[in-house]
């Protein structure tokens, strides 16, 4: 009996292949429901890649979450399987090892719709998959030519600056933040909707943004959300290759190339928390995205002057 046949139905049911695999959503709200849409929906009709089935089940409860606002969220990792997601009224457990993630929530965190969804939700789904070889890669994603181009840092490096950058030039962006590399049967590169969470500091550079940082979409931090377009849906699994280029910050822009080793050395470097839950199979994933090298672009303090170097570089592969 598959998973998605075996779970409980708590009344509100749908069936998408996130990254690829079979991900069956069960809750008991209709406003759930519609938060499972907006954060997956791009995933309908992908045909899936694996023969896994996984389950998600959301139970919602008249809890609360204490004074705090918003509700403060903490995780914790047993192994490389397991993820616990809680705050003051709510829990959740992704367990890879049995295919599910089973959360029990307050009405009051799902009330705070985008803060549910990206501490929550969108956690415990995708901590959920990743030990199925999705292995998660903090970086900014371009695609030309059906080839990744995955812009690494550390926070705060310009990432998300960049890959809005490119955005503004037309330039294909898959996300500003994240990816999941596949590695069998063949090497994949996995990415979701595209935003830019851009600083005040991009302002400065960007006019439009002014304005944009007046609507709802601009956080407590101060950074504005910005909807980087629609991607077609072969977007999703944009490329079966990629190059890695290291963004670093400087006086001036300049591009140079680097060797192999000098790549992984960054990306190891470079591991932010949550990214590094799978050491057994990082040095296998960073040798897969560095063969033949990669790039350092150097960043000034004005982003425009990097877009010349970054369009070489593309033009390159």
């Amino acid at each position: 009996m598959s998973l998605c046949a075996a779970t409980v139905s708590l009344g509100v049911d749908v069936e998408l292949p996130v990254l690829g695999i079979t991900t069956c959503f069960t809750t008991n709200r209709a406003s759930v429901g519609t938060l499972i849409d907006e954060a997956f929906g791009e995933w309908r009709g992908t045909s899936p890649t694996s023969d896994l089935r996984v389950g998600v089940s959301i139970a919602v409860h008249g809890g609360t979450e204490g004074a705090d606002n918003p509700a403060p969220v903490r995780y914790l990792s047993t192994d490389s399987s397991r993820l616990l997601v809680h705050s003051h009224g709510s829990m959740a457990v992704a367990d890879a090892r049995r295919g599910e993630s089973v959360a029990y929530v307050t009405e009051e965190l799902v009330a705070d719709r985008d803060h549910f969804r990206t501490t929550f939700l969108e956690a415990m789904v995708f901590a959920l998959l990743a030990p199925f070889d999705r292995h998660p890669v903090h970086a900014a994603a371009l695609v030309h030519d059906g080839r990744a181009v995955l812009l690494t840092g550390p926070s705060g490096t310009g990432k998300s600056t960049i890959a809005y950058l490119a955005h503004t030039a037309g330039l294909a962006v898959l996300n500003d933040e994240m990816v999941w590399v596949q590695m069998q049967p063949m090497l994949r590169i996995w990415a979701r909707g595209a935003n830019a969470r851009l600083g005040r500091d991009a302002r400065l550079h960007f006019p439009e943004l002014v304005v944009a940082a007046l609507s709802p979409g601009t956080d407590p931090s101060g950074k504005t959300t910005i909807s980087l377009g629609a991607r077609a849906g072969s977007l999703r699994d944009a490329s079966t290759s990629a190059v890695v280029c290291v963004l670093a910050r400087g006086t001036r822009a300049a591009l140079e190339r680097l060797e192999a080793p000098a790549v992984v050395a960054e990306l190891t470097r470079q591991l932010a928390g949550g990214f590094d839950r799978f050491p057994d199979r990082q040095d296998a994933v960073f040798a897969a995205l560095t063969l033949g090298g990669g790039w350092r672009l150097t960043l000034s303090d004005n982003p425009h002057d990097a877009l010349p170097y970054l369009k070489r570089m593309l033009e390159s592969l």
